[in-house]
């Protein structure tokens, strides 16, 4: 009887290296979860049914920037705007920009739509259009009560 719980303990004790081992190669994996990748798009000033005046990309991932800019020849691209003549109603053209850009960790949503909605009203200010950046938001922020007053107005 005692050689066979002395076997049974070195049993129990191999299987607990042989997951202690386990472990030891699964905690980079696990580590790597919270290493995710991210991003932030957005799009604001409508000019038509398929048409915005800025597109906002932000991403922690360079591959992202890669895919999305313009090769170039300068090396590591960091970000990229491109525009495009698109038609902006009453017979007037607007140029449509897209801006992606790296940042080393995201912006917070809030931060991120502040941002997208001062870049929409510098890009209309220069073309003679007229400024967009309020249609279908007023200007005001919602859907931040614990970020900002909800009577955030943006201008």
């Amino acid at each position: 009887m005692a050689v066979a719980y002395r076997l049974r303990w070195q049993g129990d004790v191999r299987r607990v290296v042989r997951l202690a081992r386990a472990l030891i190669l699964l905690a980079p994996a696990v580590a790597l979860v919270g290493c995710a990748t991210g991003m932030r798009t957005g799009q604001l000033g409508p000019l038509g049914p398929d048409a915005h005046l800025v597109t906002l990309v932000v991403t922690d991932d360079p591959a992202v920037v890669r895919r999305e800019c313009p090769p170039s020849f300068a090396g590591a691209v960091l970000g990229c705007q491109t525009s495009r003549v698109v038609q902006a109603g009453h017979g007037r053209v607007a140029r449509a920009v897209k801006i992606v850009r790296y940042a080393e960790s995201l912006p917070s949503r809030l931060s991120f739509d502040v941002d997208i909605h001062e870049l929409c009203h510098a890009i209309a200010s220069v073309q003679p259009i007229d400024d967009p950046c309020h249609i279908g938001n007023g200007g005001v922020v919602q859907g931040y009560p614990s970020a900002a007053p909800r009577s955030l107005i943006l201008r």
